[in-house]
């Protein structure tokens, strides 16, 4: 592997948010979903960046940013870490409304929370491929910092090697939004000092989801219906049709599918079935799931053919599901005969063959005994039962 080594050490930045509560999130829930839910919140700390920040190495939980040169100013270090807090918890807020699994990881995902360790010391950076990798004595002690005696939750902790070392930090008390306190850290290499700043005065900075309103056009008209009993759980054919990058699998002509807003299946799930591949590929939202144990309903938007389908399903056995489909569109009378004559044949059988796919690919899955990967769970996790009832 080639590396180009810079062995001088400059002083430099460190910057490292870190998601607490990251292990036991991922041990003690559904790991796949654990994976996507921290994947988004890390890339909302990556794109809350304003600093010119550069970044070293994700590492699970925490990113390593760092920035050589300039000394940052307290100000601009405050305003970092709000940015970065209040656009994380935004995510989890926003998450919380639009979440319709009950497993564990998504259920206890707004339990998460975000420390910050800052420090400024002197680095030598190696590049390895495309990658910068830190070394030196100060981003041991930004590692280190990272278990630290602070008691409470969230937190900024900035050492004292960063506030000597810019003079503007002597402003920290007058504008902070709260008073730091002071600490000290005893390692093996010896003592750290630093201040650190409770996150708790931001939460009111924190916006509140916006809920989009997905209310059908009621002037819509039913146009066709079409329906297949599928020999699998209504679970596992749930899983598979909610499931925006899996359309590929049973509906008829689509290739793929992109512009997905998420990997876990939410209410305002988007998507775009790749048929093709220009402009009048359907770009659609999921929206206004209903969800019991034996009848689930919910309604695909078409925005780009103008269409609502509302998809039921229903527990009819043990391994039967009665999925129906029924598509509105709004036609004037005169649309409508025109629809009815040269267009509602070829799309009842598009919808049709595409059931029957559904079930094909649902009845292997069920005879194999394997699941699909979407992973999407209807019922409350016993363990998120337990600790709402703790």
């Amino acid at each position: 592997m080639k590396s180009e080594n810079n062995n001088t050490a400059e002083p430099t930045l460190l910057f490292i948010p870190d998601i607490s509560g990251f292990t036991k999130f991922v041990h003690e829930t559904e790991v796949s979903h654990s994976e996507h839910i921290i994947k988004e919140l890390l890339e909302t700390l990556i794109d809350a960046n304003e600093m010119d920040l550069e970044i070293s190495e994700i590492e699970g939980d925490a990113i390593l940013f760092y920035r050589k040169g300039r000394k940052p100013t307290a100000a601009e270090t405050l305003a970092q870490v709000q940015r970065m807090y209040t656009k994380f918890h935004a995510c989890l807020r926003k998450y919380d409304t639009q979440r319709i699994c009950q497993c564990g990881a998504c259920v206890n995902a707004n339990s998460l929370s975000l420390k910050f360790i800052i420090h400024y010391g002197n680095i030598s950076i190696s590049q390895v491929k495309n990658r910068s990798k830190l070394f030196g004595k100060d981003l041991i002690v930004a590692h280190r910092l990272m278990k630290n005696d602070v008691s409470i939750e969230e937190y900024a902790l900035i050492t004292n090697q960063l506030m000597n070392a810019c003079s503007t930090w002597v402003e920290v008390d007058q504008i902070a939004w709260e008073k730091p306190n002071k600490g000290v850290g005893e390692y093996d290499f010896g003592s750290i000092t630093y201040c650190y700043l409770s996150l708790t005065p931001l939460e009111p900075h924190i916006p509140q989801p916006v809920i989009e309103d997905f209310t059908p056009d009621p002037k819509m008209l039913s146009i066709l219906e079409v329906e297949e009993i599928v020999n699998a759980p209504i679970e596992l054919v749930f899983d598979v049709i909610s499931d925006t990058n899996a359309k590929h699998l049973w509906v008829l002509h689509v290739k793929g599918s992109d512009k997905t807003n998420g990997k876990i299946t939410k209410n305002g799930s988007t998507h775009r079935c790749i048929m093709n591949e220009d402009e009048t590929d359907p770009f659609i939202t999921s929206h206004s799931f209903k969800i019991s144990k034996d009848h689930i309903t919910w309604v695909d938007t078409n925005h780009t053919g103008g269409t609502n389908l509302v998809i039921t399903l229903r527990r009819i056995g043990n391994r039967l599901t009665r999925v129906h489909f029924n598509v509105f569109l709004k036609l004037n009378p005169i649309q409508k005969i025109i629809f009815n004559l040269f267009k509602k044949k070829d799309l009842t059988a598009f919808f049709g063959g595409s059931l029957k796919r559904l079930n094909e690919y649902c009845t292997t899955l069920d005879k194999e005994g394997i699941g699909h990967s979407s992973g999407i769970l209807l019922e409350p996790a016993e363990s998120a039962i337990m600790e709402s009832e703790a």
